[in-house]
């Protein structure tokens, strides 16, 4: 006999019904300068409305080539369970046709560097294209189910990563890379939302999107 799972109602994290910013939620930089680059970024929610501004500059003329600007929730800010979910959605309202990528890690590091940094530890990473100006009225949704996401350690693919701890997501981030030269320069996507993807019926599963795997590079 077929099984069949009630569709669960998506949970929104940050924009619809959650705000961007908040006493549990802060963005912070995590920009190349930290390796002696240039570029920059932020994460804004204009007054008076739900929507955020991640915007910024790629260089890449600093480290030669490569180059990378993010904004990523804090660690130190809730951990979410999200096991009851398929995945991840952002909803895109404006962009700039560019390719971004989206992280999400479930530890924290134990220790610190010398110098404050957090120590590198697993991304977990999927890389997606946005739509080149508005993109209407309901957005354009990117959905990203688990098993697109990707364990990265310095930016290169580790395989033998231990499956991801979908119950104890802590931090978000959202990312521009200059994908070894082949971006660069001011970047602005405007975003609806992100949100937990509900769980569909057994017959349903993620509709397919623009999804785009890159190579990642060396990130923080």
């Amino acid at each position: 006999m077929n099984t069949t799972r009630l569709t669960q109602s998506n949970l929104d994290l940050f924009g619809g019904t959650k705000p961007w910013v908040s006493s549990t939620s802060t963005w912070i930089a995590v920009d190349d300068r930290v390796r002696g680059g240039s570029s920059q970024s932020s994460l804004t929610q204009p007054s008076g409305s739900t929507n955020a501004l991640f915007a910024g500059t790629l260089d890449i003329k600093t480290l030669g080539g490569a180059g990378f600007a993010s904004q990523r929730t804090d660690i130190s800010d809730e951990v979410r369970d999200l096991s009851d979910y398929d995945g991840l959605e952002i909803r895109i309202d404006k962009g700039d046709g560019k390719v971004y990528t989206l992280i999400v890690r479930d530890e924290t590091p134990a220790e610190k560097r010398d110098d404050g940094r957090e120590k590198a530890g697993i991304n977990w990473e999927h890389d997606f294209k946005v739509c080149d100006g508005a993109a209407g009225s309901d957005g354009m949704a990117i959905p990203v189910a688990w098993t697109d996401f990707k364990p990265t350690y310095r930016g290169k693919d580790k395989a033998d990563a231990e499956p991801l701890k979908k119950d104890q997501i802590r931090s978000i981030s959202l990312m521009m890379r200059s994908f070894f030269g082949t971006q660069e320069g001011d970047f602005e996507t405007e975003l609806q939302s992100i949100s937990a993807i509900g769980r569909r019926s057994s017959n349903q599963g993620l509709a397919a999107t623009s999804f785009i795997n890159g190579t990642s590079e060396t990130v923080a």
